[in-house]
């Protein structure tokens, strides 16, 4: 499948079968404050960190299963996968924008997902909660953990994230 943006090394229009396909990044980008980004790797702006991803199973099937569900939810042909890497990138639409998604598996039997979802237009944040739980912060933070409440999967819980507190004023 091909997709028709790069991101400054990678570039993704290579051929889904990998035979042309460059090294994909090891690991997410950070997010810069106010921007339309959620990541794992934003552990300096707590307003655009998520924490990763745990599935139960085995890394096969738990890649098979997002890359499946990206297929499904995902603009035609943006789906870029690569097994050998543990890396999936895919563009899913929504009404305000499209959002393009990067998994990174770590592959190594700890079942854990890292991942950023970035807007392709910069969009300001709301200016708070109107519902009840909400987080404020960027549109990307609310569609990442609807996707992952979608598949099944937990965000994991790690010592950073209780580093900061949220404060409420509803």
């Amino acid at each position: 499948m091909l997709l028709g943006i790069c991101l400054g090394t990678f570039c993704p229009n290579a051929r889904a079968d990998n035979a042309s396909a460059p090294d994909a990044p090891r690991r997410p980008a950070s997010c810069a404050t106010g921007t339309s980004c959620v990541s794992t790797s934003a552990f300096r702006t707590p307003a655009n960190y998520l924490p990763p991803w745990e599935y139960l199973g085995d890394d096969t099937a738990a890649f098979k299963s997002l890359e499946k569900l990206l297929v499904e939810k995902a603009q035609p042909g943006s789906v870029y996968a690569d097994e050998t890497t543990g890396f999936i990138r895919a563009d899913l639409k929504y009404p305000d924008g499209v959002d393009t998604y990067e998994f990174h598996f770590k592959n190594d039997g700890s079942r854990i997902v890292l991942f950023s979802a970035r807007s392709q237009t910069n969009k300001v944040s709301p200016p708070g909660c109107f519902q009840k739980g909400c987080i404020n912060g960027p549109r990307n933070r609310a569609r990442a953990e609807a996707l992952r409440d979608e598949i099944g999967w937990l965000g994991f819980e790690t010592d950073e994230d209780k580093k900061w507190v949220p404060l409420f004023l509803h």
